[in-house]
């Protein structure tokens, strides 16, 4: 499972780190470059580019619905 979404400040990258890294299954981010870092490493987080969307990408569909949802602004 793939879905696009936009992470525009590091309390955005914060969420996604401490929620992937409870889950069982790996989630990968893609950012537009083509780098890839896994979910659960902050350093790898910090090292892609988000001025443009970025790609979670995971076998599990739940847990990129659940990212997804994480970063919806209210």
């Amino acid at each position: 499972m793939v879905k696009n979404v936009r992470i525009t400040n590091f309390a955005d990258v914060r969420r996604v780190v401490d929620f992937a890294s409870k889950l069982p299954d790996e989630v990968g981010v893609h950012d537009a470059n083509g780098s890839i870092a896994d979910a659960r490493s902050l350093l790898g987080m910090m090292s892609l580019s988000y001025t443009m969307p970025v790609k979670i990408v995971s076998e599990n569909q739940q847990a990129v619905n659940d990212i997804a949802n994480l970063l919806v602004k209210i």
